[in-house]
C-alpha cells in the first residue's frame, strides 16, 4: 500500500468495494462508511412541563432521524408530558422515565451500531419501563410492500436485550446527497436511489398519538 493512502481513505475505498458488492439487496441502505467524527452535531431538546417524564433517543448520521425525534417530541409533550430528546450518542441515563421511545436510520439492514449500544447498556431500565421503538428507512418511502421487511430491523435488538416495545414505527426517510460522503453518493447513484425528504411529520405524529396510550401515558 503506498505511503500516501492515509488509514480513512483506505477504510473509504474499501467501503466503496464492499458497498458496491452489496447492491444486489433489497431496500436502499448506506454503509457504514466513515467514523462517527466526520458527521455534525445533532439537536438534545427539553419540550413540555408536565407530570409525566418521557424519554426520546435517536439514532442518526444524516440528520433525518433527528427531525422525526423531534416530532415525536413535540407530540407527546402536547398531551402534557415533559419530554426529554436526546441522541443516542450521549449516553443519557434511561432511569427515572415513565417511559422510552428509541429510533434509529438504517445501515445494511441494521440499525445504527452506537444506538444498539445504547439499548443493549441501559437493557435492565429499559425492560422495567413501557418503550417504543421506531425506525426510518428510505425503503418505506420507495417500496412500502416492505414494511415487515423494516420491521425486522429491530428483531436482533429485541432478542438480545430482552427488551419487548409496545409498538415499532416505521417512517419513510431521505436522500439528501450533501449529507453524504462521496463514495456513500456513489453508492445511492449506482442503486438509482430517489433524491428528497420523504419524511412524513403528520405521519410520525399520528403515530405518536397512537402510541402514548400504549406507553401508559394517557
Amino acid at each position: 500500500m503506498s505511503e500516501q493512502m492515509t488509514r480513512r481513505r483506505f477504510v473509504k475505498v474499501t467501503a466503496t468495494a464492499v458497498g458496491l458488492a452489496a447492491l444486489g439487496g433489497g431496500g436502499y441502505m448506506a454503509v457504514e462508511w466513515a467514523p462517527d467524527e466526520e458527521y455534525g452535531e445533532y439537536p438534545r431538546m427539553t419540550i413540555g412541563d408536565g407530570m409525566s417524564r418521557v424519554l426520546v433517543v435517536y439514532g442518526t448520521k444524516t440528520g433525518c432521524t433527528a427531525g422525526i425525534a423531534e416530532q415525536i417530541g413535540g407530540t407527546i409533550a402536547e398531551t402534557g408530558a415533559t419530554v426529554d430528546v436526546v441522541p443516542a450518542g450521549d449516553g443519557p441515563d434511561a432511569a427515572g422515565y415513565d417511559a422510552v421511545i428509541v429510533g434509529s436510520g438504517v445501515r445494511v439492514g441494521s440499525w445504527h451500531p452506537f444506538v444498539k449500544e445504547w439499548a443493549t447498556t441501559q437493557a435492565g431500565t429499559l425492560k422495567s419501563v413501557p418503550v417504543a421503538f421506531f425506525t426510518a428507512c428510505l425503503t418505506m418511502a420507495t417500496d412500502p410492500d416492505k414494511a415487515d421487511e423494516v420491521r425486522a430491523y429491530t428483531d436482533p435488538l429485541i432478542e438480545a436485550t430482552g427488551v419487548k416495545p409496545v409498538d415499532i414505527g416505521l417512517f419513510a426517510g431521505m436522500n439528501d446527497p450533501k449529507k453524504f460522503s462521496l463514495p456513500e453518493r456513489l453508492i445511492m447513484k449506482a442503486m438509482k436511489a430517489p433524491q428528497g425528504d420523504f419524511r412524513d411529520m403528520d405521519a410520525v405524529a399520528e403515530w405518536t398519538r397512537d402510541v402514548v396510550g400504549k406507553l401508559g401515558l394517557s
